[in-house]
């Protein structure tokens, strides 16, 4: 069996050097009979192999005018669904560390092509986990902090991105940094320009490295230091620096929308749409930090009479805060396809918007790009689009994200149908109308949809700063700028 695992990777590596796109094609069908019938144990190497040849394939398209900035890359694609597979698969952790940080670099370069940055760097920090000193992981997550540096329309948070980015950049191109084959002098030198434009930029700047970014108390009360050191450490704050440190400075929800124009007469109505975005994030994170708390017991649950179904569900306030903490995050992606909708001027029906139905439609059984995004040079709003394909649609089935389906039907079934969370796996029978899920389970569910949400509401503000930025330069119109101020909030 792994002389057989070998003899395909050398016949892809041949594949990938001779650009023979049938040869590639046919190792993808190999790749996918041996998932049908091999051993369990290979599972995450056969796909890490799919991926390698779908990367192939897209790479023979980039000499395409335009391909960098096309917006359906479907090889890209499939290549992070392979390789979100081969994470996935138990015996990803079996393997060798160092072909464990290759499958995790790969994910996150091919994430930050699309403008997935923040779980790129997830990616690139998962590797580090394993391998501290991998070059590539370092390099490219240095390369990936910069541009989302770039991206900001705060420039104090910008200098603490480049500062950290020149950090990791300076890391890889030491001498104790590891490379998996050797030094790759392209991508060395690439890492040590990078390092050198960083370095510029803050001493431009005249960047404080001294400056405390662990100043300040995160908190007023125990619950409210416990609250937000569990937020620091999921890297939940609706701010830039949760992406690159755990520090006191980190623990704040600044973001919010950047200074944008409106047309004569038009309502500046984006501010107080974001708000309520913001807040339903919020209130959705604390209920999951809450549901998650030792307290289990809950005044509302007194003297609530129920019966043992001997299931072993756990009924209760926490179970339900848990599931709203769910459906209340997994919402916002529809929220904010309606903001997109008024802010691109797409022109959909509110009742026929979806986060997944904002960007194109189906035409002759292909999917066509709405105008208003086709070609566009918008990083996060790119980000934005790859994001929707983490989320499984009927009308839209072209998914990126292994676990798409099944997220989908649990705030299908949170909604419509009966779910419920048991203390551990029983054998009782799931039906269509009735299904059960551990709790331990639900709750890594409900943490990917709400670092989701928070990735999708930083890329709105990002990609909206970005588009100002372009209607400024094209734009002959009279318009009228809006700076948003904050609404003064109080302790107790």
């Amino acid at each position: 069996m792994e002389n057989q695992l070998n003899n395909l990777g050398s016949e892809i590596d041949v594949a990938i050097e001779e650009s023979d796109v049938l040869a590639l094609n046919a190792l993808i069908d190999r790749c996918n009979k041996a998932l049908e019938s091999t051993d369990f144990q290979n599972r995450a190497i056969i796909h890490f192999f799919k991926a390698n040849c779908y990367s192939a394939l897209a790479g023979m398209q980039s000499g395409e005018p335009d391909y960098m900035w096309s917006w359906q890359q479907n090889d890209k694609v499939l290549e992070i669904l392979s390789l979100r597979r081969a994470v996935s698969e138990p015996e990803f952790s079996n393997l060798d560390p160092i072909f464990q940080c290759k499958i995790l670099t790969n994910l996150g370069s091919s994430l930050d092509q699309f403008g997935r940055f923040i779980e790129a760097i997830q990616a690139w920090d998962s590797a580090l986990a394993i391998v501290p000193n991998f070059a590539m992981a370092l390099g490219n997550k240095g390369v990936g902090v910069i541009y989302y540096a770039q991206s900001l329309y705060d420039h104090g948070h910008a200098g603490i991105l480049f500062a950290h980015a020149k950090g990791d950049l300076k890391e890889s191109i030491s001498e104790g940094a590891l490379w998996d084959s050797g030094l790759h002098p392209e991508a060395e030198k690439y890492f040590r320009q990078n390092y050198n434009g960083a370095e510029d930029y803050l001493e431009k700047i005249d960047y404080d490295f001294k400056f405390d970014l662990d100043q300040w108390p995160i908190g007023v009360n125990k619950k409210d230091v416990a609250y937000r050191t569990w937020c620091l450490r999921h890297g939940l704050f609706l701010s830039p620096l949760n992406d690159v440190c755990r520090k006191s400075a980190s623990a704040r929800d600044v973001l919010h929308l950047p200074s944008h124009t409106y047309k004569i007469n038009e309502e500046p109505r984006f501010p107080n749409y974001y708000n309520i975005l913001k807040q339903e994030y919020v209130t959705a994170r604390f209920m999951l930090f809450e549901s998650s708390g030792k307290e289990s017991e809950h005044i509302s649950d007194h003297d609530v009479l129920l019966l043992n179904g001997f299931d072993g569900v756990q009924f209760g306030y926490r179970s339900e805060q848990l599931k709203t903490a769910y459906r209340l995050a997994y919402s916002l992606f529809d929220k904010i396809a309606l903001f997109l909708n008024e802010y691109y001027e797409v022109g959909l029906k509110t009742s026929a918007v979806s986060f997944r139905s904002i960007w194109g439609q189906i035409k002759n059984k292909k999917f066509e790009l709405y105008h208003c995004f086709e070609g566009s040079k918008n990083w996060p709003l790119r980000g934005l689009y790859y994001l929707s394909k983490d989320l499984f649609d009927d009308d839209f089935v072209d998914v990126s994200l292994p676990e798409a389906k099944e997220l989908a039907g649990l705030r299908n079934r949170i909604e419509h149908r009966y779910l419920s969370l048991q203390e551990c796996a029983t054998p009782v029978k799931n039906t269509d109308t009735h299904s059960y899920i551990t709790i331990d389970d639900f709750q890594l569910k409900t943490m990917r949809i709400m670092s989701m949400a928070r990735e999708a509401l930083i890329y709105l503000s990002l990609a909206m700063h970005r588009e100002e930025e372009i209607r400024h330069k094209e734009s002959d119109k009279l318009s009228l700028p809006i700076q948003s101020m904050p609404i003064e909030r109080f302790h107790e």
